[in-house]
Protein backbone atom coordinates (compact mmCIF):
# COMPACT_ATOMS: atom_id res chain seq x y z
CA UNK A 1 0.00 0.00 0.00
CA UNK A 2 1.57 3.31 -1.13
CA UNK A 3 1.00 6.94 -0.10
CA UNK A 4 -1.27 7.72 -3.01
CA UNK A 5 -3.75 4.90 -2.36
CA UNK A 6 -5.21 3.58 0.86
CA UNK A 7 -7.46 0.52 1.03
CA UNK A 8 -9.61 -0.81 3.81
CA UNK A 9 -11.79 -3.89 3.91
CA UNK A 10 -15.22 -3.34 5.32
CA UNK A 11 -17.02 -6.51 6.26
CA UNK A 12 -20.77 -6.53 6.69
CA UNK A 13 -22.81 -9.68 7.51
CA UNK A 14 -25.74 -10.41 5.25
CA UNK A 15 -28.80 -12.54 5.74
CA UNK A 16 -27.26 -15.66 4.14
CA UNK A 17 -24.50 -15.93 6.69
CA UNK A 18 -21.89 -14.70 4.30
CA UNK A 19 -19.70 -11.67 4.59
CA UNK A 20 -19.73 -8.88 1.99
CA UNK A 21 -16.28 -7.44 1.46
CA UNK A 22 -16.13 -3.85 0.10
CA UNK A 23 -13.02 -2.14 -1.07
CA UNK A 24 -12.85 1.55 -0.13
CA UNK A 25 -10.17 3.50 -1.91
CA UNK A 26 -9.02 6.99 -1.29
CA UNK A 27 -6.98 8.29 -4.21
CA UNK A 28 -4.90 11.40 -3.99
CA UNK A 29 -5.47 13.33 -7.22
CA UNK A 30 -3.12 16.18 -8.16
CA UNK A 31 -5.85 17.86 -10.28
CA UNK A 32 -7.95 18.44 -7.17
CA UNK A 33 -5.03 20.28 -5.52
CA UNK A 34 -4.62 22.52 -8.58
CA UNK A 35 -8.32 23.30 -8.57
CA UNK A 36 -8.29 24.15 -4.89
CA UNK A 37 -5.29 26.42 -5.37
CA UNK A 38 -7.05 28.24 -8.21
CA UNK A 39 -10.15 28.69 -6.06
CA UNK A 40 -8.04 29.98 -3.19
CA UNK A 41 -6.31 32.44 -5.52
CA UNK A 42 -9.64 33.58 -6.95
CA UNK A 43 -10.93 34.26 -3.44
CA UNK A 44 -7.96 36.54 -2.81
CA UNK A 45 -8.71 38.68 -5.89
CA UNK A 46 -10.67 41.74 -4.83
CA UNK A 47 -12.53 44.39 -6.78
CA UNK A 48 -9.56 46.69 -6.37
CA UNK A 49 -7.27 44.16 -8.05
CA UNK A 50 -9.64 43.97 -11.01
CA UNK A 51 -9.67 47.76 -11.27
CA UNK A 52 -5.87 47.85 -11.27
CA UNK A 53 -5.82 45.34 -14.12
CA UNK A 54 -8.48 47.35 -16.00
CA UNK A 55 -6.41 50.53 -15.63
CA UNK A 56 -3.33 48.86 -17.07
CA UNK A 57 -5.35 47.49 -20.00
CA UNK A 58 -6.75 50.97 -20.75
CA UNK A 59 -3.24 52.44 -20.61
CA UNK A 60 -1.99 49.76 -23.02
CA UNK A 61 -4.88 50.43 -25.43
CA UNK A 62 -4.23 54.19 -25.39
CA UNK A 63 -0.51 53.68 -25.99
CA UNK A 64 -1.24 51.36 -28.90
CA UNK A 65 -3.63 53.87 -30.51
CA UNK A 66 -1.04 56.64 -30.19
CA UNK A 67 1.57 54.52 -31.93
CA UNK A 68 -0.71 53.42 -34.78
CA UNK A 69 0.40 55.15 -38.01
CA UNK A 70 -2.21 56.85 -40.23
CA UNK A 71 -3.63 55.15 -43.28
CA UNK A 72 -1.33 55.09 -46.28
CA UNK A 73 -2.33 56.58 -49.62
CA UNK A 74 -1.68 54.49 -52.73
CA UNK A 75 -0.57 57.18 -55.17
CA UNK A 76 -0.02 54.69 -57.99
CA UNK A 77 -3.78 54.01 -58.12
CA UNK A 78 -4.40 57.58 -59.30
CA UNK A 79 -1.99 58.07 -62.18
CA UNK A 80 -3.02 60.68 -64.81
CA UNK A 81 -4.82 59.35 -67.87
CA UNK A 82 -2.70 59.66 -71.03
CA UNK A 83 -4.82 57.86 -73.62
CA UNK A 84 -6.67 60.07 -76.11
CA UNK A 85 -7.29 63.80 -76.08
CA UNK A 86 -8.35 64.62 -72.56
CA UNK A 87 -9.89 67.92 -73.65
CA UNK A 88 -12.40 66.26 -75.95
CA UNK A 89 -12.99 63.01 -74.06
CA UNK A 90 -16.40 62.77 -72.43
CA UNK A 91 -16.10 61.59 -68.84
CA UNK A 92 -18.83 60.12 -66.70
CA UNK A 93 -18.26 62.79 -64.05
CA UNK A 94 -18.63 66.25 -65.64
CA UNK A 95 -15.87 68.79 -65.12
CA UNK A 96 -17.83 70.88 -62.63
CA UNK A 97 -16.76 72.02 -59.15
CA UNK A 98 -19.51 72.81 -56.63
CA UNK A 99 -18.96 74.82 -53.46
CA UNK A 100 -21.43 76.49 -51.14
CA UNK A 101 -21.59 79.15 -48.43
CA UNK A 102 -23.96 81.90 -47.29
CA UNK A 103 -22.55 84.24 -49.95
CA UNK A 104 -19.19 85.13 -51.45
CA UNK A 105 -19.20 88.41 -49.53
CA UNK A 106 -19.65 86.55 -46.22
CA UNK A 107 -16.83 84.10 -46.90
CA UNK A 108 -14.35 84.08 -43.95
CA UNK A 109 -10.82 85.31 -44.60
CA UNK A 110 -9.29 81.90 -43.98
CA UNK A 111 -11.36 80.51 -46.85
CA UNK A 112 -11.12 83.48 -49.21
CA UNK A 113 -8.46 81.84 -51.39
CA UNK A 114 -10.38 78.57 -51.83
CA UNK A 115 -12.40 79.51 -54.96
CA UNK A 116 -9.36 81.04 -56.75
CA UNK A 117 -7.29 77.94 -55.95
CA UNK A 118 -9.85 75.67 -57.60
CA UNK A 119 -10.08 77.93 -60.66
CA UNK A 120 -6.31 78.22 -61.06
CA UNK A 121 -5.68 74.47 -60.84
CA UNK A 122 -8.73 73.57 -62.96
CA UNK A 123 -9.17 76.28 -65.64
CA UNK A 124 -11.10 73.88 -67.89
CA UNK A 125 -13.64 73.12 -65.12
CA UNK A 126 -16.84 75.04 -64.57
CA UNK A 127 -16.85 76.53 -61.08
CA UNK A 128 -20.29 76.84 -59.45
CA UNK A 129 -20.61 78.77 -56.21
CA UNK A 130 -23.91 78.21 -54.43
CA UNK A 131 -25.16 80.87 -52.03
CA UNK A 132 -28.11 80.29 -49.71
CA UNK A 133 -30.35 82.00 -52.24
CA UNK A 134 -28.99 79.90 -55.10
CA UNK A 135 -29.60 76.72 -53.11
CA UNK A 136 -33.24 77.55 -52.51
CA UNK A 137 -33.79 78.53 -56.14
CA UNK A 138 -32.35 75.19 -57.25
CA UNK A 139 -34.79 73.30 -55.01
CA UNK A 140 -37.71 75.50 -56.09
CA UNK A 141 -37.06 75.16 -59.83
CA UNK A 142 -36.06 71.51 -60.14
CA UNK A 143 -37.15 69.71 -56.96
CA UNK A 144 -40.27 71.52 -55.85
CA UNK A 145 -41.50 68.41 -54.02
CA UNK A 146 -38.69 68.95 -51.48
CA UNK A 147 -39.18 72.71 -50.95
CA UNK A 148 -41.48 72.39 -47.94
CA UNK A 149 -39.04 70.07 -46.17
CA UNK A 150 -36.14 72.32 -47.15
CA UNK A 151 -37.75 75.44 -45.68
CA UNK A 152 -38.77 73.58 -42.51
CA UNK A 153 -35.21 72.68 -41.49
CA UNK A 154 -34.43 74.67 -38.31
CA UNK A 155 -30.66 74.91 -38.87
CA UNK A 156 -29.03 76.59 -41.90
CA UNK A 157 -26.44 73.80 -42.08
CA UNK A 158 -29.24 71.29 -42.70
CA UNK A 159 -30.37 73.26 -45.75
CA UNK A 160 -26.76 73.57 -46.93
CA UNK A 161 -26.25 69.82 -46.53
CA UNK A 162 -29.41 68.97 -48.44
CA UNK A 163 -28.74 71.48 -51.24
CA UNK A 164 -25.30 70.04 -52.04
CA UNK A 165 -26.83 66.64 -52.74
CA UNK A 166 -29.36 68.14 -55.15
CA UNK A 167 -26.73 70.27 -56.94
CA UNK A 168 -24.47 67.27 -57.61
CA UNK A 169 -27.49 65.11 -58.46
CA UNK A 170 -28.70 67.61 -61.05
CA UNK A 171 -25.42 68.64 -62.68
CA UNK A 172 -22.94 65.95 -61.68
CA UNK A 173 -19.37 66.88 -60.82
CA UNK A 174 -17.46 67.18 -57.57
CA UNK A 175 -18.48 68.94 -54.36
CA UNK A 176 -15.95 70.14 -51.76
CA UNK A 177 -16.36 72.10 -48.55
CA UNK A 178 -14.70 75.50 -48.31
CA UNK A 179 -12.00 74.20 -45.96
CA UNK A 180 -10.79 71.72 -48.63
CA UNK A 181 -8.18 73.12 -51.03
CA UNK A 182 -6.85 71.25 -54.09
CA UNK A 183 -3.10 70.75 -54.35
CA UNK A 184 -3.14 68.73 -57.59
CA UNK A 185 -5.53 68.18 -60.49
CA UNK A 186 -8.52 66.00 -59.66
CA UNK A 187 -8.83 64.36 -63.09
CA UNK A 188 -7.02 61.16 -61.97
CA UNK A 189 -9.51 60.88 -59.13
CA UNK A 190 -12.70 61.50 -61.10
CA UNK A 191 -11.59 59.38 -64.03
CA UNK A 192 -11.58 56.31 -61.78
CA UNK A 193 -15.27 56.07 -62.67
CA UNK A 194 -14.34 55.87 -66.37
CA UNK A 195 -12.55 52.54 -65.90
CA UNK A 196 -14.31 49.47 -67.22
CA UNK A 197 -14.19 47.68 -63.87
CA UNK A 198 -16.04 50.62 -62.31
CA UNK A 199 -18.83 50.80 -64.87
CA UNK A 200 -21.43 50.02 -62.20
CA UNK A 201 -20.11 52.69 -59.80
CA UNK A 202 -21.83 56.09 -59.63
CA UNK A 203 -20.16 58.03 -56.83
CA UNK A 204 -16.80 58.70 -55.21
CA UNK A 205 -17.09 59.51 -51.50
CA UNK A 206 -14.37 60.50 -49.04
CA UNK A 207 -13.73 58.39 -45.96
CA UNK A 208 -12.92 59.85 -42.55
CA UNK A 209 -10.51 58.92 -39.78
CA UNK A 210 -13.36 59.26 -37.32
CA UNK A 211 -16.42 57.40 -38.51
CA UNK A 212 -17.41 56.15 -41.95
CA UNK A 213 -18.03 58.45 -44.90
CA UNK A 214 -18.42 62.21 -45.17
CA UNK A 215 -20.41 64.68 -47.26
CA UNK A 216 -17.55 67.21 -47.18
CA UNK A 217 -16.11 65.79 -50.39
CA UNK A 218 -17.88 63.63 -52.96
CA UNK A 219 -18.35 63.32 -56.70
CA UNK A 220 -21.09 61.78 -58.80
CA UNK A 221 -22.36 61.20 -62.29
CA UNK A 222 -25.44 63.30 -63.22
CA UNK A 223 -28.77 61.87 -62.07
CA UNK A 224 -27.14 59.12 -60.07
CA UNK A 225 -29.71 56.50 -59.08
CA UNK A 226 -28.16 55.94 -55.65
CA UNK A 227 -28.02 59.69 -54.92
CA UNK A 228 -31.54 60.20 -56.24
CA UNK A 229 -32.92 57.54 -53.92
CA UNK A 230 -31.01 59.07 -51.02
CA UNK A 231 -32.56 62.53 -51.44
CA UNK A 232 -36.00 60.95 -51.85
CA UNK A 233 -35.64 59.55 -48.33
CA UNK A 234 -34.51 62.80 -46.69
CA UNK A 235 -38.06 63.93 -45.72
CA UNK A 236 -38.38 60.74 -43.65
CA UNK A 237 -35.53 61.82 -41.35
CA UNK A 238 -36.45 65.38 -40.38
CA UNK A 239 -36.97 64.25 -36.74
CA UNK A 240 -34.25 61.65 -36.22
CA UNK A 241 -34.23 62.04 -32.42
CA UNK A 242 -38.02 61.91 -31.99
CA UNK A 243 -38.42 65.43 -30.62
CA UNK A 244 -35.13 65.74 -28.71
CA UNK A 245 -33.34 67.58 -31.53
CA UNK A 246 -33.38 70.84 -29.56
CA UNK A 247 -31.26 69.34 -26.78
CA UNK A 248 -28.54 67.83 -29.00
CA UNK A 249 -28.55 69.87 -32.22
CA UNK A 250 -25.28 68.39 -33.46
CA UNK A 251 -26.69 64.87 -33.59
CA UNK A 252 -29.88 66.20 -35.15
CA UNK A 253 -27.84 67.62 -38.04
CA UNK A 254 -25.73 64.48 -38.44
CA UNK A 255 -28.71 62.16 -38.53
CA UNK A 256 -31.07 64.27 -40.65
CA UNK A 257 -28.99 65.63 -43.55
CA UNK A 258 -25.37 65.42 -42.42
CA UNK A 259 -22.53 62.96 -43.06
CA UNK A 260 -23.93 60.30 -40.74
CA UNK A 261 -27.17 60.15 -42.70
CA UNK A 262 -25.21 59.83 -45.96
CA UNK A 263 -22.94 57.18 -44.45
CA UNK A 264 -25.84 55.09 -43.13
CA UNK A 265 -27.45 55.08 -46.56
CA UNK A 266 -24.35 54.52 -48.70
CA UNK A 267 -23.15 51.78 -46.40
CA UNK A 268 -26.06 49.75 -47.76
CA UNK A 269 -25.05 50.52 -51.36
CA UNK A 270 -21.28 49.98 -51.26
CA UNK A 271 -21.42 48.28 -54.66
CA UNK A 272 -22.38 51.64 -56.21
CA UNK A 273 -19.57 53.80 -54.82
CA UNK A 274 -15.81 54.19 -54.68
CA UNK A 275 -14.09 55.64 -51.62
CA UNK A 276 -11.12 57.95 -51.13
CA UNK A 277 -9.23 57.29 -47.93
CA UNK A 278 -8.47 60.18 -45.51
CA UNK A 279 -4.84 60.50 -46.56
CA UNK A 280 -5.97 60.94 -50.17
CA UNK A 281 -7.88 64.12 -49.41
CA UNK A 282 -5.64 65.41 -46.63
CA UNK A 283 -8.15 65.10 -43.85
CA UNK A 284 -6.86 65.89 -40.40
CA UNK A 285 -7.51 63.34 -37.71
CA UNK A 286 -9.96 64.90 -35.29
CA UNK A 287 -7.71 63.91 -32.38
CA UNK A 288 -4.38 64.80 -34.01
CA UNK A 289 -4.90 68.26 -35.48
CA UNK A 290 -1.36 69.41 -34.60
CA UNK A 291 0.11 66.54 -36.62
CA UNK A 292 -1.91 67.32 -39.74
CA UNK A 293 0.30 67.56 -42.83
CA UNK A 294 -0.63 66.69 -46.43
CA UNK A 295 0.50 63.24 -47.53
CA UNK A 296 2.65 63.08 -50.64
CA UNK A 297 0.45 62.50 -53.66
CA UNK A 298 -2.82 63.50 -51.96
CA UNK A 299 -5.27 65.60 -53.95
CA UNK A 300 -6.24 68.08 -51.24
CA UNK A 301 -5.25 69.75 -48.02
CA UNK A 302 -7.73 70.68 -45.32
CA UNK A 303 -7.98 73.70 -43.10
CA UNK A 304 -9.93 74.29 -39.95
CA UNK A 305 -13.63 73.91 -40.63
CA UNK A 306 -16.70 73.12 -38.57
CA UNK A 307 -18.26 76.57 -38.82
CA UNK A 308 -21.59 75.08 -37.70
CA UNK A 309 -20.24 73.29 -34.61
CA UNK A 310 -21.75 74.15 -31.21
CA UNK A 311 -21.26 73.13 -27.57
CA UNK A 312 -22.50 69.57 -28.04
CA UNK A 313 -20.06 69.13 -30.93
CA UNK A 314 -17.14 70.10 -28.69
CA UNK A 315 -18.31 67.65 -26.02
CA UNK A 316 -18.69 64.86 -28.56
CA UNK A 317 -15.26 65.53 -30.06
CA UNK A 318 -13.65 65.53 -26.60
CA UNK A 319 -15.26 62.21 -25.70
CA UNK A 320 -14.31 60.72 -29.08
CA UNK A 321 -10.67 61.83 -28.77
CA UNK A 322 -10.37 60.95 -25.07
CA UNK A 323 -12.49 57.83 -24.81
CA UNK A 324 -9.87 56.08 -22.63
CA UNK A 325 -9.77 59.08 -20.29
CA UNK A 326 -13.56 59.21 -20.01
CA UNK A 327 -13.97 55.46 -19.45
CA UNK A 328 -11.24 55.29 -16.81
CA UNK A 329 -12.44 58.48 -15.11
CA UNK A 330 -15.97 57.08 -14.98
CA UNK A 331 -14.79 53.81 -13.43
CA UNK A 332 -12.76 55.62 -10.75
CA UNK A 333 -15.59 58.06 -9.99
CA UNK A 334 -18.14 55.27 -9.57
CA UNK A 335 -15.86 53.27 -7.29
CA UNK A 336 -15.03 56.37 -5.23
CA UNK A 337 -18.72 57.14 -4.76
CA UNK A 338 -19.41 53.53 -3.88
CA UNK A 339 -16.60 53.56 -1.30
CA UNK A 340 -17.82 56.82 0.19
CA UNK A 341 -21.35 55.50 0.55
CA UNK A 342 -20.06 52.29 2.10
CA UNK A 343 -17.74 54.17 4.46
CA UNK A 344 -20.55 56.42 5.60
CA UNK A 345 -22.75 53.44 6.39
CA UNK A 346 -19.97 51.70 8.31
CA UNK A 347 -18.57 54.83 9.99
CA UNK A 348 -15.13 54.45 8.45
CA UNK A 349 -14.77 58.14 7.71
CA UNK A 350 -15.07 59.21 11.35
CA UNK A 351 -12.56 56.60 12.48
CA UNK A 352 -10.00 57.83 9.94
CA UNK A 353 -10.56 61.46 10.95
CA UNK A 354 -9.95 60.61 14.61
CA UNK A 355 -6.88 58.62 13.67
CA UNK A 356 -5.24 61.77 12.23
CA UNK A 357 -5.19 63.27 15.75
CA UNK A 358 -4.64 60.05 17.69
CA UNK A 359 -1.75 57.71 18.40
CA UNK A 360 -0.01 55.85 15.59
CA UNK A 361 2.76 53.29 15.57
CA UNK A 362 6.09 54.41 14.17
CA UNK A 363 8.77 52.25 12.52
CA UNK A 364 10.16 51.17 15.89
CA UNK A 365 6.79 49.82 16.96
CA UNK A 366 6.25 52.45 19.62
CA UNK A 367 3.07 54.45 19.92
CA UNK A 368 3.38 58.19 19.66
CA UNK A 369 1.14 61.18 19.21
CA UNK A 370 0.55 62.10 15.60
CA UNK A 371 -0.91 65.33 14.32
CA UNK A 372 -1.38 65.69 10.55
CA UNK A 373 -1.27 69.49 10.83
CA UNK A 374 2.37 69.68 11.98
CA UNK A 375 3.70 66.42 10.47
CA UNK A 376 5.57 68.31 7.73
CA UNK A 377 7.82 70.15 10.16
CA UNK A 378 10.71 67.71 9.78
CA UNK A 379 12.15 65.26 7.27
CA UNK A 380 11.05 62.33 9.38
CA UNK A 381 7.52 63.73 9.61
CA UNK A 382 7.39 64.40 5.89
CA UNK A 383 8.56 60.87 5.06
CA UNK A 384 6.09 59.42 7.51
CA UNK A 385 3.27 61.50 6.03
CA UNK A 386 4.18 60.46 2.46
CA UNK A 387 4.14 56.79 3.41
CA UNK A 388 0.85 57.30 5.19
CA UNK A 389 -0.73 58.92 2.11
CA UNK A 390 0.62 56.20 -0.20
CA UNK A 391 -0.74 53.54 2.11
CA UNK A 392 -4.20 55.02 2.63
CA UNK A 393 -4.79 56.59 -0.80
CA UNK A 394 -2.91 54.34 -3.20
CA UNK A 395 -6.06 53.61 -5.16
CA UNK A 396 -6.82 57.29 -5.77
CA UNK A 397 -3.18 57.92 -6.69
CA UNK A 398 -3.28 55.03 -9.17
CA UNK A 399 -6.44 56.46 -10.73
CA UNK A 400 -4.84 59.91 -11.04
CA UNK A 401 -1.64 58.59 -12.63
CA UNK A 402 -3.53 56.55 -15.25
CA UNK A 403 -5.79 59.55 -16.00
CA UNK A 404 -2.78 61.76 -16.67
CA UNK A 405 -1.15 59.15 -18.90
CA UNK A 406 -4.22 58.56 -21.08
CA UNK A 407 -5.21 62.23 -21.39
Amino acid sequence: MNREEQSSLLQEPNGNGRVNVALSQQVHRPSEDIGSKICALARRITLRHLVYACGLCILYSKTKSRCTPPKAFATEEYEPTTSGDNATTVHRVPQIVHQSYKSLAALPKEWADTPPRWQELHPEYEYKFWSDEDNRNLIKEHYHWFLETYDAYPAPIQRADAARYFAVLHYGGIYADMDILPIRHVDPLLQKLDLEENADKEMIVAETYNLGLTNALFASVPNSTVLHQFVKELPEHTKPLYGFELFVPHFAVLLSTGPTRLWIYLNQHRAKILTLNPAGWGQCHQCKQKQCVPVEGSFFETRKGGSWHKWDTRIMNFVFCHVHFCVWGGICALLWLWYKCLARRMGIGNAEANEDQGEVQDVTGKNRKFNAANALGSLEGTTFMAKRILSRHRFLLFCAVILLLVL
